[in-house]
């Protein structure tokens, strides 16, 4: 019952669906390397950053008062914290990940040669489109999850700050893990396979965790310890899909 309510057709599913069917095609056919699908999941996490940029932005307008004194961080002086917490958060990651492919993706420098490594998977074949689609997908998942419901009214700032985080570590995993087969085994095209199914999963469970849909319901209760509210799990499995 689970895995059919996270596989059941909506068009949100069918959407990320056929988009890594395209990447598939578009791996299998020579339009896009394995580097620019690898390093494209990567650069995400900017994307997804500066969304959260404007998600903060909304709940700072118009959700809840926040409770806890942040100090100089406190209202709008928390998207400033969050651009260097989150930015740093990002570079130390770039830093981490140039390391490890250098040497093998052709002139990738050294992890500290930040702009330099920027430039050149840029240019990669295909990276602008797969960046591209990208873009849109993160839009329009901000778009259907979170402005259409009104959903920035629920939180509180500092509920929503670390949010990102969850989402990233996990992207960041499987990109890490897809590395392995990249440098260690020089199986560019399986790592980039393996990066979209694990993608696909992850992206297809979160656009499941919708308000009152049947696959969080259903979660939630398998979830709850005995004597625990559903609905307090409901809630929490609602923030892990910011």
């Amino acid at each position: 019952m689970l895995l059919k309510n996270l596989f059941q057709i909506q068009p949100a599913a069918l959407l990320l669906g056929a988009q890594a069917i395209l990447f598939l095609l578009l791996l299998v056919f020579g339009v896009v390397t394995p580097e620019a699908i690898v390093f494209g999941y990567f650069f995400e996490t900017i994307i997804i950053g500066v969304i959260h940029l404007v998600k903060l932005f909304l709940v700072l307008k118009h959700g809840k008062k926040d409770t806890r004194n942040a100090g100089a961080f406190s209202g709008y002086g928390m998207l400033l914290f969050f651009l260097f917490h989150y930015g740093m958060f990002v570079c130390i990651q770039l830093i981490f990940v140039f390391s490890f492919f250098t040497g093998t993706i052709e002139g990738i420098k050294s992890g500290f040669a930040l702009l330099h490594n920027f430039e050149v998977l840029l240019k990669s074949d295909g990276m602008g489109f797969m960046l591209g689609s990208l873009v849109l997908t993160n839009l329009g998942y901000f778009y259907t999850n979170f402005w259409v419901t009104y959903k920035y009214k629920d939180y509180a700032p500092s509920e929503l700050f670390f949010k990102p985080y969850v989402r990233i570590f996990i992207q960041q995993f499987a990109v890490i893990l897809s590395g392995f087969f990249f440098v260690i085994l020089n199986a560019g095209f399986a790592a980039a396979v393996l990066l979209l199914v694990f993608r696909l999963l992850v992206d297809l469970g979160m656009v499941a965790i919708k308000k009152n849909s049947n696959f969080l319901n259903t979660l939630a209760l398998k979830l709850a310890k005995k004597g625990q509210d559903p609905k307090e799990v409901r809630e929490q499995l609602e923030q892990l899909s910011e």
